[in-house]
């Protein structure tokens, strides 16, 4: 992440935040300063809100200015099925037999995904919080 500040006289060192989280700028530059913040390696809890600010006084009055930037790690889908009982101990069931097919998706954001049977939709599930 990049914060730009510019400013006469020239403005304190920016402060880079998500909540109250503060994160380390490695900054260059005099009249123009360009901070940098860097993560080697991202993952869902670096999804927020962030907002760079600074400030600078001019005659005795503080100024300040701020931008934020709102950022959404996200992740592949990954799916999951399974039955009850266990594919490999059974390879027919009777009418009448129980049997469970339950699948897992995760992934952000949140996929949607379709039952299907021998190409015939069964059920579908889209990607909302209601299911």
């Amino acid at each position: 992440l990049n914060c730009v500040v510019e400013g006469y006289p020239q403005p304190e060192t920016p402060t880079l935040r998500r909540g109250s989280t503060n994160f380390t700028l490695n900054c260059s530059g005099v009249n123009i300063k360009t901070c940098t913040a860097g993560f080697s390696s991202s993952d869902y809890s670096y999804s927020g809100q962030y907002s760079c600010s600074t400030k600078n006084t001019i005659d005795n009055h503080e100024k300040s200015s701020s931008a934020t930037l709102q950022i959404t790690v996200c992740s592949p889908t990954d799916v999951t099925m399974t039955t009850t009982p266990p594919p490999g101990s059974r390879t027919y069931y009777l009418t009448g037999d129980p049997l469970t097919i339950t699948c897992s998706v995760e992934g952000v954001p949140r996929s949607s995904f379709t039952f299907t049977k021998d190409s015939s939709v069964i059920k579908s599930y889209k990607n909302d919080s209601s299911d």
